[in-house]
């Protein structure tokens, strides 16, 4: 599991002379550097650790080891448990962070709001190995730049135990059951707890409610609070409990009744509730206070053009990536029906989802959830 788009490196472009790097390095920066040193200095002058803030889920520690033999690029990742947490960490922290997560709506906030630059897609060759739906996502066009990276995408929908859960839960309303009580479990995402509970109750909007419909969906949550077993941190948590039988019902991401299995656990089935599912793309952006956004193509480039950890990523994790490479490579290692399943090859269906992004009262909904489940 090798296959590679062909990339030049910097320790490639100090082979052929600083003249050469100068005239291909991205951007020119590096380049204008190289040519000023010798080709010793100029490697241990540009050697960097990028700081990434992010989500479990969108990387491997051996995936950032073969970027560094590659390119000399380190990273240090921090993980975050929300768009909301990420947003506030890149406007509090300036340049302490060089390369975030965001997903959907929230990558076009940040950029609006200067916390992040565009760059040219097109430029990173490993954005040949997307969807094309990818390589044109409307909401992040910034002219003829993109805002963020793709990476991956999912719906979020119910998980329950049948072995518990004798009628499928096919609606919110049906979590509100007493029968559950402290037997569901959702991770740490204040604006998905409010989305959720927006679709319930039919606010229009359900990541952009008004006050009258957040009123509502506070009230729905107080129903709901009940049956909270916990809020956890990351998603590998709701497997975990669904896995021990402490939780019956887990909201989450495509693949988690297959995680639950792989993991040893009981059978788990999937339900789509009536009313809608949220959703989210996410990407990588480009931290307009980095000081090394003269190396985030060529790490971006590197980390997102390793085919083989696409794939694997999708076998782990269960969800979708926009890595249309990947998927030839797992069909071709006979995951077809597994890929299928989860509607790899079918990128289109994230873009009828409720996307995830801010509200026009972001105070107002996390207020909303705050006064329900705590701060």
């Amino acid at each position: 599991m090798s296959e590679r788009e062909p990339r030049f490196t910097r320790r490639d472009l100090l082979k052929g002379g600083a003249a050469g790097a100068a005239g291909l390095y991205f951007a020119g920066a590096g380049g204008a550097l190289a040519a000023r040193l010798s080709p010793a200095a100029a490697l241990e002058a540009e050697a960097v650790t990028l700081t990434w803030l992010t989500w479990f889920d969108h990387y491997f520690r051996q995936q950032l080891q073969v970027t560094k033999k590659q390119t000399g690029i380190g990273a240090r990742t921090k993980l975050a448990p929300s768009d909301s947490q990420i947003y506030t960490t890149i406007r509090q922290t300036g340049s302490q962070f060089d390369i975030a997560a965001a997903d959907a709506l929230w990558v076009p906030k940040m950029h609006k709001d200067g916390l992040t630059d565009s760059f040219d897609l097109s430029s990173i060759p490993a954005s040949k190995q997307l969807y094309p739906q990818a390589r044109h996502i409307a909401i992040w066009k910034d002219g003829s730049n993109s805002m963020a990276f793709p990476n991956g995408w999912s719906t979020i929908q119910t998980y329950y135990n049948p072995k518990y859960v004798k009628t499928k839960p096919d609606s919110y309303d049906a979590l509100l059951d007493p029968k559950y009580k402290k037997k569901i479990v959702y991770e740490d995402s204040p604006e998905n707890f409010v989305g959720f509970a927006g679709l319930a109750t039919g606010a229009k909007v359900p990541y952009d409610q008004t006050l009258a419909e957040l009123k509502r969906s506070k009230a729905w949550l107080q129903k709901l609070k009940p049956n909270i077993l916990k809020i956890v941190q990351q998603n590998f948590e709701t497997v975990n409990a669904l896995k021990d039988e402490s939780a019956w019902i887990g909201l989450g991401n495509l693949g988690v009744e297959l995680r639950v299995k792989d993991a040893g656990g009981p059978l788990i089935k999937v339900a789509y509730p009536k009313e809608g599912l949220l959703g989210w793309f996410d990407g990588e952006q480009m931290v307009h206070a980095s000081k090394h956004k003269d190396v985030f193509a060529e790490f971006i480039n590197s980390v997102e053009g390793q085919t083989a950890f696409a794939a694997k990523n999708f076998i782990k994790n269960g969800r979708p990536m926009f890595n249309e490479k990947a998927y030839k490579l797992l069909v071709n290692q006979g995951y077809k029906h597994r890929a299928d399943l989860f509607n790899y090859n079918n990128p289109d269906l994230i873009f009828k989802a409720h996307l995830q992004g801010p509200s026009r009262n972001p105070q107002a909904t996390t207020q909303t959830f705050t006064e329900v489940f705590g701060g």
